[in-house]
C-alpha cells in the first residue's frame, strides 16, 4: 500500500538549518519508519519547516485568492493559532481576529475571496469575510494534526493529517466537509494508511493527497487509492496542482545530511493522477519542501536551508524539469509555505534567521521581504500577527 519508499536518509527536513524526521517527537528506526513514543494520545506536535517555533511565532501556510487577496495563518510564541490578510498582493498584512485557545494552524485554503478554510492542531477553522474573522471548528478525530487542506467549492473540502499509534509510526487522517469547513466526517480509508502531510483538490471531483504515501480521489474525497512510483520515492511534504490534470509533489531528501549535494524529491503526473513520474531536481535542493505551482504551468520551490539561505528552484513545465534558482535574497533562511498564481505573482511566508517574514515577487525574478510586525497576544481574545 506505501507507494514512498523511505530510508533513514529520507526522512523529512525538520525545522530549518536541522534534518529531522518531518513529524517530530518520533523516533527513526533504521527502516525509517515513524516510531510514536508510547505517551503520546493527543494531536502530536508536527512543527512546519521554516514555520512557528514554541517560543518564536511565525506564520506556517498562506494563500492567494487573487493577485490582491491573500490569508496567512500560523503559531504565536506560545503556539495559539494566529491569521492576517493582505489587500495588496502580500505587501502589507492586517491582524485578523482568531478564537480565543485557537491552536496553532498549520495550512489555509479558500475557494474565493470571502470563504475560507484553516486546519491545525486537533481542530480547524472558518471564515466568510476573507479571512478577518475565524470561527473556531471541532473535528471528529481530535487527537488529529491537521498539515494539509484543500476547498475546491466553497462547500467542498478535503483536510490531511497525522493521528499517534500506540509505539508504532503516525497514522494518516483524512477529513471530508461538505459545508465548508462546519462539520467534516471521515470518508472510506484505506487500511493501514500512513502519515499525510499536503493535499490539493484542483477540481470538486479530483484530489491529491501526499505523504508517506500517494493516494488520489475522483469523487471529491470520498474514496481514495494509493499511486505507485517505478522505484519509489522519498517522503513527500506537499502537492501542488496546476490544472485538474497536472501535478507535483516534493519532499526533502534526508541524504543531504551526509551529501550536500543531495537533491530533493519529486515527482509529477500529467494526466489526472494515474501515472506518477519522478523528476530530477537541481543538485544540492535536498531541504526543499514547499511547493506552488500555476495555471501557466509554472512552479516555484523553496524550503529551510541547509546553510543560512533558503533554496528556490523554479519550473516552467508543471514540475517535469526544474531549474536552480537564486532569487530569494540570501538574508531570508527559510520558506515555509508558497502561493502563486502565475509565474511574476507569488506570495511566500517564511524566515530571516529568527524573525518572521513575508515575501512577494511580480516580475518572478527579484522579491521583496518584510518583517511580520509582532504583538504580544498572551492575554489578547483577538490573536494576531506573530509574537515572539
Amino acid at each position: 500500500m506505501v507507494v514512498a519508499t523511505v530510508s533513514t536518509a529520507s526522512a523529512l527536513v525538520g525545522h530549518h538549518q536541522a534534518i529531522s524526521p518531518m513529524f517530530s517527537r518520533a523516533t527513526v528506526s533504521q527502516t525509517g519508519s515513524w516510531t510514536v513514543p508510547a505517551d503520546e494520545v493527543d494531536a502530536p506536535a508536527v512543527p512546519t519547516p521554516g514555520g512557528a517555533e514554541a517560543g518564536t511565532g511565525a506564520f506556517n501556510a498562506v494563500t492567494c485568492a487573487t493577485s490582491d487577496d491573500c490569508v496567512a495563518v500560523g503559531g504565536d510564541a506560545n503556539l495559539g493559532g494566529i491569521a492576517a490578510t493582505s489587500s495588496d498582493g502580500g505587501n502589507t498584512w492586517t491582524s485578523a481576529s482568531v478564537e480565543s485557545g485557537q491552536p496553532e494552524l498549520n495550512a489555509v485554503t479558500c475557494s474565493g475571496i470571502s470563504d475560507c478554510v484553516a486546519v491545525g492542531v486537533g481542530d480547524a477553522a472558518t471564515s466568510s469575510d476573507g479571512g478577518a474573522t475565524w470561527t473556531s471548528v471541532t473535528i471528529p478525530t481530535s487527537n488529529t494534526t491537521l498539515l494539509g487542506v484543500s476547498c475546491p467549492a466553497s462547500s467542498l473540502c478535503v483536510a490531511v493529517g497525522v493521528t499517534p499509534v500506540e509505539a508504532g509510526p503516525y497514522a494518516g487522517d483524512l477529513l471530508v466537509s461538505s459545508d465548508g469547513g462546519s462539520t467534516w466526517t471521515e470518508p472510506q480509508l484505506p487500511p493501514h494508511l500512513g502519515a499525510l502531510g499536503s493535499v490539493d483538490c484542483p477540481s470538486e471531483n479530483f484530489c491529491v493527497a501526499v505523504g508517506a504515501e500517494i493516494l488520489v480521489s475522483t469523487d471529491g474525497g470520498q474514496s481514495w487509492s494509493p499511486e505507485f512510483i517505478d522505484g519509489g520515492t522519498g517522503v513527500l511534504r506537499n502537492v501542488s496542482c496546476a490544472s485538474a490534470t497536472e501535478c507535483v509533489a516534493i519532499g526533502p531528501n534526508g541524504q543531504g545530511a551526509g551529501d550536500s549535494t543531495a537533491s530533493a524529491f519529486a515527482v509529477t503526473t500529467t494526466n489526472g493522477g494515474e501515472k506518477w513520474t519522478s523528476s530530477t531536481m537541481p543538485p544540492s535542493s535536498y531541504t526543499l519542501n514547499a511547493v506552488s505551482c500555476a495555471p501557466d504551468g509554472s512552479c516555484v520551490a523553496s524550503g529551510p536551508g541547509p546553510g543560512t539561505s533558503a533554496p528556490e528552484a523554479t519550473s516552467t513545465d508543471g514540475g517535469v524539469t526544474w531549474q536552480d534558482t537564486t532569487s530569494l535574497p540570501a538574508s531570508v533562511s527559510a520558506v515555509a509555505k508558497i502561493s502563486c498564481l502565475s509565474s511574476t505573482s507569488c506570495v511566500f511566508v517564511g524566515l530571516e534567521g529568527p524573525t518572521a517574514v513575508t515575501g512577494t515577487t511580480t516580475d518572478g525574478s527579484t522579491w521583496s521581504v518584510q518583517p511580520v510586525t509582532t504583538i504580544d497576544t498572551t492575554t489578547s481574545t483577538t490573536q494576531t500577527g506573530v509574537a515572539q
